[in-house]
């Protein structure tokens, strides 16, 4: 599924970038990335909710968001439950 999107941009933040069709999706794609992290992190450390159930919302994978959070030295607090939960147990 997919969805038609159209924005201007000033000429400079795409200076020196080829303007080919899959190079501008790789750049929206980072960006929505990248947003969905920070409102993951914005998120957790308001206490919204657990790290599993932020990660189903944003529509990011739980592992990823866990990497994610490591990344920028957030350690996420796990339960036994969540523990046994990601292990299938």
């Amino acid at each position: 599924m997919s969805q038609l999107v159209t924005i201007q941009i000033p000429q400079d933040w795409i200076k020196g970038i080829p303007e080919e069709d899959l190079t501008l999706k790789e750049i929206f794609r980072m960006g929505v990335y990248e947003y969905k992290i920070k409102r993951a992190i914005k998120l957790y450390t308001e206490g919204i909710g657990s790290l599993g159930y932020i990660a189903e919302q944003i529509g990011v994978l739980i592992r990823d968001l866990i990497h994610e959070f490591r990344l920028r030295n957030i350690e996420p607090e796990f339960s036994d439950e969540t523990i046994n939960e990601e292990l299938g147990q």
